[in-house]
């Protein structure tokens, strides 16, 4: 009997040691981990430029879960519905910050599926953006290297850029909207070609297309501040940066992204072929003296032509219009900059 009463005393401790362990609440030290209460998503396109992309991710993602952002991270697969697009459509209400690893290209996707989710004119999402396309022109513009740790920095410091961007009907542009001469290269030229030649590409395709496009005349009415004129052209740009295609121009370089004005370029198509060597010399110069350049800054130009003509949007296919007027949208997006 001396025995189970011992037993059951013991069982008793037993029971009573685990009721203790079960219930004893555990000491948070200040270093423990707790899930963020921010979001933040992460658009890769991996294919972009010489296919880098890949190289920085991790990083970012590391950096920006040291910030307290939980952070969703998407491969852009265009085959597979997987676009910044519809990424955005879904987490545009759930996430504090989108951040794109790509080309200017893949900033154009980003900022017009942010633009679609905004009934306010102005995306409220700040964007952090590490350029590893082919020409990242407007990264150049905005000063933008690639660094994660200068950008990180920047996201910090809340270094941010409020800047334009361009309505083109029912698209938007951040940089540039083009017709005409060499305009298709960006976006004709294979991407296995990009990966693999990065810039190179560009020049061999756009030497090989320069027959046919030196040849390509558009006959336009162009309208806009209240005056028009009218003519047959072989290249137009309306641009927000200071380089366009990789190349840079004097009549870019005071180039302002926030003051609500773009510049346009517009150049006549000569009566000789031989001619339009040296009117895009004298434009890359800088020299508009030449009667066929015509360069001005407005908010708003309509463009009228006799038939449908191809357009590229920051170095994306932009459709084919016989009439689109471009006009500015002034400070509606976000963007880190770098410090």
């Amino acid at each position: 009997m001396g025995n189970g009463s011992e037993s059951k005393e013991t069982s008793s401790k037993i029971n009573e040691s685990n009721s203790t362990s079960l219930t004893k609440i555990p000491q948070v030290t200040e270093n423990q981990w707790k899930k963020p209460l921010r979001k933040a998503l992460v658009l890769v396109n991996q294919n972009a430029g010489t296919g880098n992309a890949r190289d920085k991710v991790f990083r970012l993602i590391s950096e920006l879960v040291k910030l307290d952002y939980e952070v969703i991270t998407y491969p852009i697969i265009p085959a597979k519905n997987i676009t910044s697009e519809n990424i955005i459509r879904e987490y545009k209400k759930k996430v504090k910050l989108v951040a794109c690893i790509g080309g200017d290209g893949t900033l154009n996707h980003v900022v017009n599926a942010l633009m679609e989710a905004t009934d306010k004119g102005k995306t409220s999402i700040p964007v952090l953006y590490i350029p590893s396309g082919t020409t990242n022109d407007y990264a150049k513009t905005l000063g933008l290297s690639g660094d994660v740790t200068k950008i990180i920095h920047g996201v910090k410091k809340s270094r941010v850029y409020r800047l334009d961007i361009g309505s083109f009907e029912d698209k938007y542009f951040n940089y540039v909207a083009a017709f005409g001469a060499f305009t298709n290269v960006s976006y004709a030229t294979p991407q296995d070609q990009k990966n693999l030649l990065g810039y190179l590409a560009y020049l061999i395709n756009g030497v090989a297309s320069a027959p046919a496009s030196l040849q390509s005349r558009h006959h336009l009415k162009v309208i806009h501040d209240g005056a028009s004129e009218e003519g047959d052209y072989i290249f137009g740009a309306v641009s927000n940066a200071t380089s366009v295609g990789g190349f840079k121009t004097p009549a870019l370089a005071d180039a302002s992204l926030s003051d609500g004005l773009f510049e346009v370029i517009l150049i006549k198509a000569p009566d000789a072929l031989p001619d339009i060597g040296e009117i895009l010399m004298a434009a890359g110069d800088g020299n508009f003296d030449n009667p066929h350049i015509k360069i001005f800054r407005t908010g708003e130009v309509t463009f009228i032509s006799d038939s449908d003509m191809d357009w590229t949007l920051d170095g994306e296919y932009g459709g084919a219009r016989k009439e689109v007027t471009v006009s500015v949208i002034p400070k509606a997006i976000r963007i880190y900059a770098e410090d």
